[in-house]
């Protein structure tokens, strides 16, 4: 045989060979995936709820059957996984033996295994897989990002309320992955989950699509100093730390589940799939013993999110408060004595100079001085950008600081309270009453979340943010009850004016409510009577049905109206002040609207003046609130509505009040208990 045909001959045979080894390696492999598989299913892993919590599957909460409430198809690997976690676990299993394509060698695509860390390890501790088998992959981009994050411990994060964002009204979650100590907790990272909006779209419209699932909602990993900057800087939010006590392993699962959930979206709902619900099923990740989101079926609120998670027996290992520049500075304020305080907002008003700071008094007093100016800047500048003057003068002022040798106001006790110092944030009331019309029955409902009488721990104080609130009652000359009033948003935010800033304080509210009518006896009604007295009819015969149709005509009626309002203004109050006795008054211009099957105007936009009043100690609040419409641009009498109430706590979830009610035609004054879940 010459050389060429061994050549020849020696090539066809390593062929041969590399084919048949390639065929005889590829059935293998198949063979052994059909044993995986039927392994899991004998070990009825689709079953499983540690599988089921990685797919986010959850039962109906009504009727039909479990599915996925991940949206995004890219989370799964089988058309049917939304709905199948069966198909869904035979095809992961299937994914990860495939050989890759050339994208996800170089990574501008993530193979199942790099895709998938969380499910690969689990099924790999359940099913054993053999290593050579698999695709030999780096993973990399996986690698790189969890050595970044370098998870150790999990901290859920309560950001505190914010009425001048709609998306923010109820608080925030968050979650912070810690890594090995030695590292400051800032440059730690936080999970968040919120619903991505066009920058362009309205607060009304925002609104409205996010209680309807109108936006995608995505996980998303910050440096937390970001956070912290976004939160307690910019929009003066505390922070409420919580760490939770899971294990360092039980930390990286859940940062290896966030990886695979940066393939997918979530349709985002303000009350029930939103921020908090989303970051308890990363909790049951970390400890599949809890079933935190099961609690939940109808709305989610972050406040109730940390009371739950405070009610989980050992879960909670310590707890942290990161106060917003504005509580810093109350807290600084706090503790300056009166002439300080003076010499402080004059010099934030521009009255006096720095030098009249510092000509009397020690150092240390200097520096609690400076300090507090330094964080009114701040708090100034977070609200407006400074001009180069100002920036001048701040600069000036940290050299001053600069030069004085004293620390810092030591850490202080928190002035506010933590969420879970609050009620619940539903509430049932009943209540019975007397009125112009008689004696009543009333029943309430509030799904969320806190008005202006409630006890303040753990909300704004001397808020309101009511979400499909509803008062039915029933009088006792009725068969039926009727809406008295109710509300799909009702928001009271009353910022208080101080000498460092002055805030608008505003009122919405969108709904029913009902008032009295009494409508004028006009000529027009008479006719038909003097038409008859002219032509002869005895008078006798004819005035005793006049009189009673005009007295029924002229009878007050109540109503219930389509009500739209809102009102802006200034508050005046000492809440911040650190008193234990509590007062605010804030007076607003604005408009009412009003329509209902009476006027044939149809809806009434009347201008409006109000005042908000209250004050409170302990465990008991005074409350009065005065509105004026000015329904006679339309020829219409003037309306107004005065309610005045006391209430008592008597425990956490409950309390006592005593309210009135003062309209045109129409008194009114009730007892009611009330009972927050």
């Amino acid at each position: 045989m010459k050389p060429i045909q061994i050549k020849v001959f020696l090539s066809i045979i390593s062929l041969l060979l590399f084919t048949s080894g390639f065929l005889f390696s590829q059935e293998t492999t198949s063979a052994q995936i059909q044993v995986y598989q039927d392994a899991a299913l004998s070990k009825n892993l689709d079953s499983a709820r540690y599988w089921k919590l990685l797919l986010h599957y959850r039962d109906p909460r009504f009727f039909g059957k479990p599915k996925s409430e991940a949206d995004g198809a890219d989370f799964f690997v089988s058309p049917d996984g939304k709905k199948d976690p069966k198909a869904e676990l035979l095809e992961t299993i299937r994914a990860f033996f495939r050989d890759p394509i050339p994208d996800e060698i170089n990574e501008t695509k993530l193979h199942p295994l790099c895709k998938y860390p969380e499910r690969f390890r689990w099924l790999d501790s359940q099913l054993n897989f053999d290593k050579n088998l698999l695709p030999k992959l780096n993973c990399d981009r996986y690698k790189n990002w969890i050595n970044a994050l370098n998870p150790t411990s999990i901290k859920l994060i309560f950001a505190s309320f914010y009425l001048n964002n709609p998306a923010s009204l109820f608080g925030h979650n968050l979650l912070k992955i810690g890594s090995e100590a030695g590292q400051s907790e800032i440059l730690d990272y936080a999970v968040n989950f919120a619903a991505s909006s066009p920058p362009d779209d309205s607060a009304l419209t925002y609104t409205f699509k996010g209680l309807a699932g109108g936006y995608p909602g995505y996980f998303s990993i910050f440096p937390y100093y970001y956070k912290i900057n976004e939160y307690n800087d910019m929009e003066s939010r505390d922070l409420w730390e919580y760490e939770l006590n899971l294990s360092p392993e039980a930390s990286k699962r859940i940062a290896s589940h966030v990886w695979e959930l940066s393939s997918t979206y979530f349709d985002y709902f303000f009350f029930d799939e939103n921020c908090s619900y989303h970051l308890l099923s990363l909790l049951e990740i970390g400890n599949p013993e809890l079933k935190l989101r099961d609690k939940f079926n109808l709305y989610t609120i972050p406040s109730d999110t940390v009371k739950l998670v405070l009610e989980q027996e050992g879960l909670i290992r310590k707890k942290l408060y990161r106060p917003s520049l504005s509580s810093k500075l109350e807290q600084k304020i706090f503790h300056l004595e009166e002439n300080e305080k003076q010499k402080v907002f004059g010099y934030l008003n521009g009255e006096l100079e720095l030098k009249d700071i510092l000509e009397s008094g020690d150092g240390q007093r200097h520096a609690f001085m400076l300090d507090a100016i330094l964080d009114a800047d701040r708090y100034r500048q977070s609200l407006k950008k400074y001009t180069p003057e100002q920036e001048q003068k701040y600069r000036n002022v940290l050299i001053e600081r600069s030069k004085i040798n004293f620390p810092p106001l030591p850490e202080q006790k928190p002035m506010v309270s933590p969420p879970e110092e609050g009620h619940g944030s539903g509430r049932f009331k009943i209540g019975r009453g007397e009125s112009t019309l008689g004696g009543y029955s009333e029943f309430a409902i509030r799904p969320a979340y806190h008005d202006f009488l409630n006890y303040d721990n753990g909300f704004v104080p001397f808020s309101t943010i009511e979400y499909f609130s509803a008062v039915f009652r029933k009088y006792d000359f009725q068969k039926n009850p009727t809406i008295e009033e109710g509300s799909f948003v009702k928001i009271l935010s009353l910022s208080p004016v101080n000498p460092i800033s002055s805030p608008v304080s505003f009122f919405f509210d969108i709904g029913a409510d009902s008032s009295m009518i009494k409508p004028n006896f006009n000529f027009r009604k008479s006719s038909p009577y003097f038409l008859a007295t002219n032509q002869g009819v005895p008078l006798l015969l004819i005035q005793p049905e006049y009189q009673k149709e005009k007295d029924n005509y002229e009878k007050a009626y109540r109503v219930t109206n389509f009500n739209l309002e809102g009102t802006g203004g200034y508050t005046f109050s000492n809440v911040g002040s650190g008193s234990s006795f509590l007062w605010t008054f804030s007076f607003q211009v604005g408009a009412k609207g009003r329509a209902n099957g009476i006027y044939p105007e149809g809806l009434l936009v009347a201008p409006q003046a109000a005042i908000f009043t209250g004050c409170s100690y302990g465990n008991w609040k005074f409350g009065l609130s005065a509105q004026y419409f000015g329904f006679s641009i339309y020829g219409y009498k003037d309306d107004y509505k005065v309610t005045p109430g006391i209430r008592y706590r008597s425990s956490q979830n409950t309390e006592i009040r005593l309210e009135g009610k003062l309209q045109k035609y129409y008194e009114e004054a009730q007892v009611s208990v009330s009972i927050f879940f």
